[in-house]
């Protein structure tokens, strides 16, 4: 194959990476994505293998290149980028080291065994979670996503990439591979396994209860140099929508993360008015402040009751780096029963991290509470995380942003109600939020044990990939001199 036919291959997955890594993925483009790549590297040295997939892979990234430059600044975007660059190089370079040296049926299943060892050390370690993992482009793919239940978003991530590989090798190796029953029918079996298991989920869902819930946000940031005209008026389209929604039947009603800076005495008396707004519309009221109080400050959620009382007081654990470096992060987990029925606490970035929503998970809640945040282009990336957390551990979430959506979704990632919000005056929805069993998941029992078996596979398979490449470094010198 010609170098111009293994760079135009590179650019065709440079395009599909571009629709898989955006913040809006197309599901599809991420399962092909990887094959022309692949197919070019296999038949490529392997410098011109990495340097191919740099191409590929740096152009796709650079869909989301002004997003990070807004959220995390270009000190921190830069190296971000650039991190992620240099590991798709490393995957395509030992997938390609497996597939070239051998024949053996196994070889299709390196890459994948890679994506999902990086997506579990990425959940395990990164300050950011598990944002940015592949398993996100599915979320639009109900049957897909429901392998998360057994085995977290990597089950997700290698399902993709088995897929990728697999045609990939079909069409370099052909027939001439040991075992082709093996190599190419084991991955079919897989896939198919997971599609049917999807499918056998959703469709065995118990009838379950439900609850009427409310969500509201304005986008309109109250701030120490809002005008206090503004102020007010914000604060009343609350109490107008509240009333709104309580009288459409909500039980529950969510508001967004942050609604204003809270301090003195302003923390006691706007808790005073929350509670009366509760009390009057006879609801469950969860709202997002940020409480300023002497040398501490929270991300707080708090929870009123129909008659008025402050049933709990959440504080953010998972804090954006740099832009809520000046708050504490909280260290507790907390559930309510309203109604009979669990219900968790969050905020916003919680929602990122897979350990957060498995401890909830074994908590037995049936549902969560998440006022949050966002930057409007990434509103639909993050609902679906947050979503995602819930096929995970086993609930429906409600998460109520601003600049981004009022967005429900239940136990299985299906989007129950979904509506922007907006400024004054502000947007709101009402749904009925499906209430399954609180049983926890597989997943949220057990952890990521399939996640840490990719990582522990991978490992070996780099360790004798290295020891093979060094004993034959002699043998290559040899060769050499005569």
């Amino acid at each position: 194959m010609s170098l111009v036919s293994r760079i135009a291959l590179a650019l065709l997955s440079a395009v599909l990476f571009w629709f898989s890594f955006n913040l809006n993925p197309l599901w599809a483009a991420a399962w092909v994505a990887p094959i022309p790549l692949l197919v070019a590297a296999y038949y490529s040295r392997t410098l011109v293998a990495v340097y191919l997939t740099w191409l590929a892979v740096g152009i796709g990234l650079s869909s989301n290149f002004t997003y990070y430059l807004t959220t995390t600044g270009p000190v921190a975007t830069v190296p971000l980028l650039v991190l992620q660059v240099l590991v798709w190089g490393f995957f395509v370079a030992r997938a390609r080291a497996a597939v070239v040296a051998s024949r053996s049926w196994w070889c299709v299943f390196v890459y994948p065994l890679l994506h999902a060892a990086l997506s579990t050390l990425l959940s395990a370690f990164s300050p950011h979670g598990t944002w940015g993992s592949f398993a996100y482009t599915q979320m639009d793919v109900i049957p897909v996503i429901q392998i998360a239940s057994l085995a977290g978003a990597p089950a997700i991530t290698f399902v993709i990439a088995l897929f990728a590989s697999t045609v990939s090798v079909a069409i370099y190796r052909g027939g001439s591979i040991g075992r082709p029953l093996l190599a190419y029918g084991l991955p079919a079996l897989v896939i198919a396994g997971v599609l049917g298991y999807g499918e056998m989920r959703i469709g065995t869902a118990p009838p379950g209860r439900t609850v009427r819930i409310g969500l509201a946000s304005v986008d309109d940031f109250i701030g120490p140099r809002m005008p206090a005209q503004l102020n007010t008026a914000v604060w009343q389209r609350y109490a107008k929508i509240i009333a709104e929604l309580s009288k459409d039947g909500a039980q529950i009603v969510v508001l967004p993360e942050k609604i204003s800076q809270l301090s003195g005495d302003q923390i006691a008396s706007r808790k005073r008015q929350l509670a009366l707004l509760a009390q009057q519309n006879h609801v469950y009221l969860a709202a997002g402040l940020q409480l300023n109080r002497g040398d501490r400050k929270d991300n707080a959620l708090w929870l009123f009751s129909p008659a008025g009382e402050t049933l709990k007081e959440y504080h953010k654990q998972h804090l954006v780096p740099h832009l809520e470096s000046d708050l504490a992060p909280g260290n507790e987990n907390m559930v309510r029963t309203i109604d009979h029925v669990p219900f968790g606490l969050a905020i916003c970035r919680d929602l990122l991290f897979s350990d957060f929503g498995r401890d909830y998970g074994r908590l037995n809640i049936a549902a969560m509470l998440a006022p949050a945040w966002d930057f409007y282009r990434d509103a639909w990336m993050a609902s679906s995380v947050a979503a995602l957390r819930g096929v995970e551990s086993g609930y429906t979430v409600v998460r109520a942003g601003r600049e981004s959506y009022l967005n429900v979704s239940d136990r299985y990632g299906r989007t129950i109600a979904r509506k922007r919000s907006d400024n004054l005056p502000g947007s709101f929805l009402i749904a009925n939020l499906p209430l399954g069993p609180a049983v926890p998941t597989f997943y949220a029992l057990h952890g990521n044990v399939f996640g840490w078996t990719c990582v522990l596979l991978s490992l070996l398979f780099l360790i004798k990939g290295a020891g093979r490449a060094a004993s034959s470094k002699p043998a290559e010198r040899l060769d050499r001199q005569k």
